[in-house]
């Protein structure tokens, strides 16, 4: 039968700490199956000075754009170098998971301040952030196992490895996720998006706000991710899971 569960108004990542079910085991039977700034121009009656005035507002936009978009690129770029997940960014920059995300996905643009928090988490600077030396990572075809991103703490039970090619023009984040025994995520994770899986090994429960569903391997798995949701290992056997996922960011 399906659980009641008050959905949290905070939004929680897989990526976060995972939580041990061991004192709280669920029974499996029980569980139904499937269930920009203004610019101020003077003007004059010269031709020409009209003339740069008119293109002048284009210009300095079309150049705020671009400087936008590479401060999301580059901090995306630079996270993903240090195998964290948004959440953990934003919980060592003493921000929250939704700035980090509307920055990289160039929604809104950092304050300096903000900006120099990110990257010192990040081990960079100003200096090199801006600087003419940047180069972008060359996208790789292959992505060998030691390639892999573990968006997860060391000591987590619950391991989220993100296939990440250095690309910055993908539209489809991959995860490979291995559940210990009695293992889960945090409670109650939110995040825009949606989300495609499949079980390849073991079981795993799904709680989407109020309803329960088990899965078995061999099935998979549609959600929006904007609802409240847990992944569950109820059992004493490894569960492990891919799933794809939009928007990239995670």
């Amino acid at each position: 039968m399906p659980e009641n569960h008050k959905p949290n108004s905070t939004t929680k990542s897989k990526a976060e700490t995972a939580a041990t079910m061991t004192d709280n085991h669920i029974d499996i039977d029980d569980v139904d199956d499937k269930n920009v700034a203004d610019i101020d121009i003077e003007i004059d009656d010269s031709d020409d000075e009209l003339m740069d005035s008119e293109t002048a507002p284009s210009s300095e936009s079309e150049t705020d754009e671009s400087l936008k978009e590479d401060i999301g690129k580059k901090i995306n770029q630079l996270r993903l170098a240090k195998g964290y997940s948004q959440r953990k960014l934003a919980k060592m920059s003493g921000l929250t998971n939704t700035s980090i995300s509307s920055i990289e996905r160039n929604k809104v643009s950092p304050a300096v301040n903000t900006l120099k928090a990110i990257l010192t988490v990040l081990g960079s600077d100003l200096t090199t952030f801006f600087s003419d030396e940047w180069k972008e990572p060359k996208a790789r075809v292959i992505v060998t196992p030691k390639d892999l991103l573990e968006l997860n703490e060391p000591n987590s039970r619950v391991s989220l490895k993100q296939v990440y090619n250095c690309s910055t023009t993908r539209n489809l984040g991959f995860l490979i996720e291995t559940y210990q025994p009695n293992s889960s995520t945090e409670e109650k994770i939110a995040h825009e998006g949606e989300e495609i899986g499949t079980v390849i090994e073991g079981k795993i429960i799904i709680r989407i706000e109020e309803s329960t569903y088990l899965l078995n391997q061999g099935d998979s798995y549609v959600i929006d991710t904007i609802q409240p949701h847990t992944f569950i290992n109820p059992t004493d056997s490894v569960t492990r899971i891919v799933s794809a996922h939009t928007p990239t960011t995670y």
